[in-house]
């Protein structure tokens, strides 16, 4: 991979070199003066690996007083900044400190959304000593527009990025746009400021051959196409084939082997045929042959295997869904919905906002009610006591729903950040105490109705006491460490425990109170209950909502979201999934589909 400097009309980085190529990019940007490198190229060239390799090679041989690299999808960013910020958005396109503040905050907000030890706070305190340099993944995947305009999203977050600043210089930042709509920001006079620009090259007929040369078990099947390529450089196939994405699509498809007989599934020169004359044509060709064989190759959990037509489905329906958050604009709690990150618990808005609401407020219900049955099963109060019983436990319930993050004010509010991690910092530590100040007030309001003996009484605060301070301090664990979450699925059981931790010290507290030889079985039962109240309806409303029509997925999307990132569909960018390439999932978004909802084959 190569890239060549593109200069602009001024203010332009100093120390910048005239080319460059992949194993040379960290040495390329450390020589920069200041530190501000924007990466463009193609779709497919690699601008986003060559920014993680960018990321590793600094992390490799980073120094104590060294800023540390943390990518960013700006994709996930609004141009607006935050109400809490204070700022609107004509203030900030008008005064260079204020969009500044704006790059600030979303920093340290993903700063604090991505790793579990950290406040805000700190990320601020880290910015300020310049300990962070954002990597900016996608600027081109702010809008849909393929020539963005100056009152587009990605216009404004580029002023606003000229605008940040480190102490009196300007700060340091990576970037990275597709060719294309960087141009169409320049031809309206907005370009990053005291940056270089960097422009991945097309990949060359003789780089192809070197590629090839490399990769395949027998060159001669390949010879007929490497011909074809040297003969006509400008051809279709040429610049079809000119991104390292498409041409590893293609040596990996026309590799495959039969399991059994060990003959080869497609030959090569397959690729020169009359119906492959477009690049398009090429593109779905080779997208569709990766799609098949990645799910033939690739076994579901328990050896099951998922059917072709049925991936294509699925992930079409996620990537129109993706696709169609870039062009809305939509938002949840006032955050954009990201055109390219996938996490379960935030897909609401494929299906509206009304019929999940219904679905889950039903589902509460149904689990208050269950509740309300366990406990006076576990009383023996009987069915006549069943208001005052449902008076007792509404106002618990109610706060175990707020606890987990339900706001009924917003159509789809934020998802809960508590967990066991999340309890070691000083933060949650200090509502952890206020809410073991508070809650003998909810003991003495059972007392009122039922006769408990005082050591059953100091039993169960000492139970939830010590739940509570081993989740704050576990042994082996560190107040001060950093969790990152790595994946979604963590975030899932951080998720999960947050219920637990919420509903299974009461149902303890209260199972002991009232009968203390079912007291472990009933907190476990309610614990669970109240948990399934406060974080699972969101997700099982959202399953229900998607079983049929044209926006369905599967029972289990949690464990085929993990199984396309095995089978390298997706991939896993800190706590969501993420299309394995952005053309991947363009062309899912735009497959034809069938009145019953799947799509047509390839």
């Amino acid at each position: 991979m190569r890239f060549v400097f593109r200069p602009a009309t001024t203010r332009n980085a100093t120390g910048a070199a005239t080319e460059g190529r992949l194993s040379e990019v960290a040495s390329y940007y450390q020589r920069l003066r200041p530190g501000r490198l924007v990466i463009t190229g193609a779709p497919g060239a690699g601008k986003t690996v060559l920014a993680v390799e960018l990321i590793l090679a600094l992390l490799e041989n980073r120094k104590p007083e060294d800023p540390v690299p943390v990518r960013l999808p700006l994709a996930s960013w609004s141009t607006l900044p935050a109400p809490a910020v204070g700022v609107g958005r004509v203030a900030a396109n008008r005064d260079p400190a204020a969009g500044a503040h704006a790059v600030r905050a979303w920093v340290c907000g993903h700063l604090v959304d991505t790793y579990a030890g950290i406040s805000f706070t700190t990320a601020a305190a880290l910015m300020d000593a310049g300990f962070i340099l954002p990597v900016l993944d996608g600027l081109d995947e702010m809008a849909a527009e393929d020539t963005p305009g100056y009152g587009s999203p990605a216009r404004q977050a580029l002023s606003m990025l000229n605008a940040f600043q480190q102490g009196r210089s300007k700060a340091h930042m990576v970037l990275t746009c597709r060719s294309e709509q960087y141009e169409a920001l320049e031809a309206v006079q907005v370009w990053a400021q005291d940056a270089a620009r960097i422009e991945i090259t097309q990949v060359s007929p003789a780089q192809v051959r070197q590629f090839v040369h490399e990769r395949v078990d027998n060159v001669t099947r390949w010879e007929c196409l490497l011909d074809a390529l040297d003969r006509a450089p400008s051809s279709t196939l040429v610049r079809a084939l000119c991104t390292p994405w498409r041409l590893t699509i293609a040596v990996t498809t026309y590799e495959q082997r039969d399991a059994v007989t060990g003959g080869y599934l497609r030959e090569p020169q397959d690729l020169l045929s009359p119906a492959l004359s477009t690049d398009r044509a090429v593109r779905d060709h080779l997208l569709g042959l990766f799609l098949q064989d990645a799910t033939t190759r690739h076994l579901a959990a328990r050896g099951r295997t998922y059917a072709p037509g049925q991936v294509r489905a699925w992930l079409g329906v996620l990537a129109t869904y993706l696709c169609s958050n870039t062009v809305t604009g939509r938002t949840v709690a006032g955050r954009p919905l990201s055109g390219t990150d996938l996490v379960p618990h935030e897909l609401w808005p494929l299906i509206g906002a009304r019929r999940p609401r219904v679905v889950e407020a039903a589902l509460v219900a149904v689990t208050l009610l269950g509740v309300c049955a366990l406990g006076m099963w576990v009383s023996d109060w009987g069915f006549a006591s069943a208001p005052v019983f449902i008076v007792l436990i509404l106002p618990v319930f109610i706060a175990l729903l707020r606890a987990n993050g339900h706001d009924w004010l917003r159509a789809w509010p934020d998802r809960p950040q508590i967990g066991p991690r999340q309890l070691r910092t000083p933060q949650t530590q200090r509502r952890t105490a206020v809410l073991l100040t508070f809650a003998p007030l909810v003991g003495l309001g059972y007392l009122l109705l039922v006769k408990v003996q005082p050591a059953v009484m100091g039993i169960s605060f000492c139970l939830l006491f010590g739940l509570l301070l081993w989740l704050v301090v576990r042994p082996g664990g560190s107040v001060d460490a950093l969790d990152i979450m790595d994946s979604p699925r963590t975030v899932v059981r951080a998720e999960l425990s947050a219920a637990l931790l919420f509903g299974l010290p009461i149902g303890v507290l209260y199972g002991a109170m009232v009968r203390p030889a079912f007291g472990v079985l009933a907190g476990v039962a309610i614990g669970l209950l109240c948990g399934l109240g406060g974080t699972g309806t969101r997700y099982i409303a959202l399953l229900v909502c998607t079983r049929r029509g044209r926006q369905a997925l599967p029972w289990r999307l949690r464990r085929f979201l993990q199984w396309a990132s095995d089978a390298g569909l997706l991939r896993v960018a800190g706590t969501a999934y993420q299309f394995r390439h952005r053309e991947l999932q363009d062309w899912l978004a735009t497959l034809p589909t069938t009145p019953d909802g799947n799509l047509t084959p390839a």
